[in-house]
């Protein structure tokens, strides 16, 4: 199923200017965005019941406290819930929705000032000000914290004078506290898109003094300033409890229900098993257990676009995979629709695009390898003389449903290119952090991204130009000058006054990528949730994943 491209393609133009505003992904999930489920009431607007817990499944999550180390879907849902960011996207109007901002105001897309609601407060009491964005955005930045997302900063004035192990400065020269409730951002080069790549809660969060001053404590129960807030500390591989904050002040989004538990699986099987069990209230089920949720649960499923991308990256580190006829040979070897239609039960459209097809720019013909061509595939596997020891490791974490599709995918090379494999799998905290360090990958691995706003450029930059998601290090040695063609591309996209001004440039970038195989690009996907009669008005966006303020219980 596609999702319609006029969704969310005006939301860059009419924020562009005017307002002048990912993930990796853990599970199987991957696309029309924001729908609710079929259990909800017609017509989709129910305000619902306020009251209640629910509870929903979860892998282990990666890290809350500084929240800019947060970039993968699990940790990224429940800071959606214990944070109010500046602003987010309505994925149904396309508007721009201010949540702790009030306005972001810019001339030129360069300069910009943001003004806060006032009224906030962190849930230890500390206010919610200009000091507390700022102090946030300058941790993340600073190279000696090795924060995941510190990039989202990269185009403020003075980010470079924060980075390596021992940084020139502390703070960026281009975050000034204006008054308690206004701060300006002055940016190295107009970005239209700016406020955009604020809404991504997780990197543009504020931080408490007091979070700052033990984020090892702050890490285990968060100090956040939204709806929710941690009922206890964070219970390790088992659950995690929140609670609704008393002293909120946006009524809004305040949420409906009085708290929910996020129950911690190391598979996606046992936490469907649990749901059969009544002991879950919303679920991501096994693809294996797809048919079964399907039949038993027909009248209670959220089947939705997620604006998800899964990809396999490869080690640019390792001379097997820097010669491209490698990289275009096995993904010339994929069948993408037979294992789609034979073993993820028709969830997913293959990818022929980099780009996801609900954000502006997508094309269906983008892709020259992507096609299922085995003869080419051992011609090229052939004349690059294959890999060492004509075996190879695949890499991909074991709690998000892959095995099955893995191992037809590996077999498919095996018949149509005579290379043997072994699998390396592990939990996905451990593997996403096995990535960072490159410590143990030798071979390629298994990546999903969730949108962090929708654009195009999202796309793009956070996964192959300077960020911490280019985990396959594409760049380093003789492939510098293409990421740098690449990079030029991207900033040209930039710059542009609108995103629609942009779209070439973009696409531009991405057929380098493209061209030169960065990644196999595999498919676009689909979440797939089943609940229980204890919950109604589930949504889901690509963006905000589940909008957990929204859900009300039923009894």
């Amino acid at each position: 199923m596609r999702r319609p491209k006029s969704l969310l393609f005006a939301i860059p133009l009419t924020l562009a200017l005017a307002l002048t505003a990912c993930s990796a992904e853990s599970d199987s999930s991957g696309g029309d965005s924001s729908s609710e489920s079929s259990s909800s009431s017609e017509g989709g607007e129910s305000a619902g019941t306020a009251g209640g817990t629910f509870s929903v499944s979860s892998s282990e999550p990666e890290a809350f406290a500084p929240t800019s180390n947060c970039y993968s879907s699990d940790c990224s849902q429940i800071i959606n819930a214990v944070f109010t960011g500046l602003l987010k996207v309505d994925p149904e109007t396309s508007e721009p929705i201010y949540t702790g901002a009030e306005s972001f105001e810019s001339e030129d897309g360069q300069n910009w000032t943001i003004k806060l609601k006032d009224g906030f407060t962190f849930h230890n009491g500390e206010p919610v000000d200009a000091e507390s964005y700022v102090r946030a955005w300058n941790y993340a930045a600073n190279g000696a914290n090795a924060t995941q997302l510190g990039f989202f900063f990269s185009k403020v004035e003075g980010y470079d004078d924060l980075q390596g192990e021992n940084p020139k400065a502390e703070e960026m020269s281009g975050l000034t506290v204006v008054d308690d409730l206004t701060f300006e951002v002055a940016l190295s080069e107009p970005f239209s898109q700016f406020p955009l790549t604020m809404s991504y809660t997780p990197a543009a969060a504020p931080m408490a003094q007091e979070c700052m001053d033990d984020i090892k404590a702050c890490n285990e129960q968060p100090i956040g300033n939204g709806p929710y807030q941690f009922a206890e500390k964070w219970n390790h591989n088992q659950s995690i409890t929140l609670e609704k904050y008393a002293d909120y002040s946006d009524e809004e989004t305040a949420g409906l229900a009085d708290g929910m538990e996020f129950k911690i699986y190391a598979d996606l099987s046992t936490a469907f098993r649990d749901f059969q069990g009544g002991n879950l209230d919303i679920v991501i089920p096994d693809p294996s257990q797809i048919p079964q949720a399907r039949a038993q649960y027909a009248d209670s499923l959220l089947e939705v676009d997620s604006g998800s991308f899964a990809y396999f990256g490869f080690p640019f580190y390792e001379p097997d995979f820097q010669k491209p006829e490698i990289r275009q040979a096995l993904s010339l070897a994929i069948d993408r629709q037979s294992i789609i239609d034979n073993v993820l039960q028709g969830r997913f459209i293959p990818a022929t695009d980099v780009i996801s097809p609900f954000v502006p720019g997508s094309r269906d013909d983008a892709c020259e390898f992507c096609v299922y061509d085995p003869d080419q595939a051992k011609e090229l596997w052939d004349g690059a003389g294959g890999v060492e020891g004509n075996e190879i490791s695949i890499w991909f974490n074991n709690d998000g449903g892959h095995e099955q599709w893995v191992k037809a995918m590996a077999q498919g090379w095996q018949q149509d290119l005579g290379v043997d494999f072994t699998f390396k799998s592990q939990p996905f905290t451990p593997y996403l952090k096995a990535l960072g360090t490159q410590s143990e990958v030798d071979g390629p691995y298994r990546l999903g991204w969730l949108p962090d706003y929708p654009s195009p450029q999202n796309y793009l930059d956070p996964l192959y130009g300077e960020g911490s998601s280019n985990y396959g290090k594409w760049g380093e040695g003789d492939s510098a000058a293409d990421q740098q063609e690449f990079l030029d591309l991207v900033n040209e996209g930039d710059a542009a006054a609108t995103v629609e001004e942009g779209i070439p440039s973009y696409q531009a970038a991405a057929d380098v990528v493209l061209d030169n195989m960065v990644v196999i690009p595999l498919w676009f996907g689909q979440t797939f949730y089943v609940m229980s009669e204890n919950v109604e008005n589930v949504k889901y966006s690509p963006t905000d994943q589940l909008l957990l303020d929204e859900i009300s219980v039923t009894s």
